[in-house]
């Protein structure tokens, strides 16, 4: 009888969809000023960044503006450096345009956002196309929106009615190109309830396609510690069953803001700090997301700052 029970069991687990694998990825921000760095480098950075555990690239962006990385010779630049990651075992999420008057633009009324927003969508997806071209598509395990969702603008109702629209044009538009999950991030800084917080992320990720990561905050320190453990604990459905976590991951800061939030500046944790963060994972089987490549630790600055 047991036997009979035994078989029974396993043949229900063996009838269950497998559980998708989370992420343990680094995000890497890239800089034109990193075309300094010999190629050769490159080979020794991501194969240090495999040894440490990430199985995952996240290229923030692949264009910073109209003039971050939109030269031929940038794309190429940018193309061999995808290439070394995935020679180290790194499988590539990638990220698209980032504009640096987002968040002077996101300001707008609702009305004036709509078109701003249908302007990012279409540079995207001119990126991503062309991504799709240069690279073979198995490369690409997914995109990055690189515009962040903060807990101030989207507060509003009908802000947060295109916000939800132009994600949902997003994730459909990208998997068009290529059939992969389409990730963005946010932050908070006080700005909302947790419990609100988080029910605003859990609807976006429900009524767009959208799989968000929520920035733990500690890098920029806008709140203590015991005050953001209270948003991330919202967030990720803890002392729940994990049965509806309102994000799929977290993002998890290995540097401390230096400057103000105008121009952004950093310096990366002290090692010991660093090694402490880097430990860490988010529960309920969600993505464990670290930035930046830039401040690991073991590669004792071969990027410069």
């Amino acid at each position: 009888m047991r036997r009979r029970l035994t078989g029974l069991l396993l043949a229900t687990l063996l009838a269950l969809p497998a559980m998708a694998q989370a992420m343990t990825a680094i995000i890497y921000q890239p800089q034109l000023r990193d075309r300094d760095v010999p190629a050769a480098s490159w080979t020794h950075i991501f194969g240090v960044a495999r040894a440490q555990g990430f199985d995952t690239l996240v290229v923030q962006w692949t264009q910073h503006g109209e003039g971050g990385f939109t030269a031929p010779a940038d794309q190429d630049w940018l193309a061999a450096r995808f290439a070394d990651a995935d020679a180290a075992g790194l499988k590539l999420v990638l990220g698209l345009n980032s504009d640096p008057d987002f968040y002077i633009r996101q300001q707008q009324p609702a009305r004036m956002l709509t078109g701003y927003l249908r302007r990012l969508s279409r540079d995207n997806l001119s990126l991503a196309k062309l991504w799709a071209g240069r690279l073979d598509p198995a490369l690409i395990q997914g995109w990055y929106l690189p515009a962040e969702i903060d807990d101030v603008q989207w507060r509003d109702a009908d802000a947060n009615d295109v916000l939800t629209h132009y994600l949902s044009n997003e994730a459909k538009q990208l998997r068009a190109v290529v059939d992969r999950p389409v990730y963005a991030s946010s932050f908070f800084a006080g700005n909302m309830a947790p419990q609100t917080y988080a029910q605003m992320l859990r609807q976006l990720e429900q009524d767009s396609g959208i799989r968000l990561w929520v920035q733990d905050g500690a890098g920029t320190a806008k709140l203590n510690v015991a005050e953001r453990q209270v948003y991330l604990d919202a967030v990720s459905d803890a002392g729940g069953d994990c049965h509806n976590p309102a994000s799929h991951g977290v993002v998890y800061e290995l540097f401390v803001q230096t400057g103000d939030d105008t121009a952004f500046r950093a310096e990366p944790r002290p090692v010991n700090e660093a090694r402490h963060i880097l430990g860490k994972r988010a529960d309920c089987n969600r993505d464990s997301v670290f930035f930046s490549l830039r401040y690991l630790p073991a590669l004792n600055g071969v990027l410069p700052y």
